[in-house]
């Protein structure tokens, strides 16, 4: 059964019993009076301004939200989501290069990384590389 509260910035759908793959994950994101389906793999990153969020594809396509990161966080639960920055959410996928202080996204966008995320930055990269 799929639950929809007219409050939510998602639609959460029931897992299917056999996903094939991870890649395949999705959500719909409220934008007015409907929902546009969103692909985890295409979402590049989240950016944090007061209480709204913007969503950022590899399409350039954006989802404005009023939600915080923490909760956009939370409602994704995608292990390739990786905080970096009190503002800023990314894919661990989109990741072109990085040094301990700035990434660049396959998107074109440098992120700072922030001194209190560097730790856990570095784990989950060196994570989803010993997994590949």
């Amino acid at each position: 059964m799929v639950y929809l509260d007219k409050s939510s910035n998602f639609l959460v759908l029931p897992k299917p019993e056999n996903q094939e793959k991870e890649t395949n994950k999705y959500i719909f994101i409220k934008q007015n009076s409907s929902y546009k389906r969103l692909t985890y793999s295409d979402l590049v990153l989240v950016m944090s301004s007061g209480n709204y969020v913007e969503l950022v594809t590899f399409t350039q396509k954006k989802f404005i939200l009023k939600s915080s990161i923490l909760q956009i966080t939370n409602d994704l639960n995608y292990e390739k989501m990786i905080r970096i920055h009190r503002s800023y959410l990314i894919n661990i996928d989109h990741i072109i290069e990085f040094s301990l202080q700035d990434v660049t996204l396959s998107n074109g966008c440098v992120l700072p990384i922030g001194k209190n995320f560097q730790e856990n930055f570095l784990q989950a990269v060196l994570k989803i590389s010993i997994s590949a």
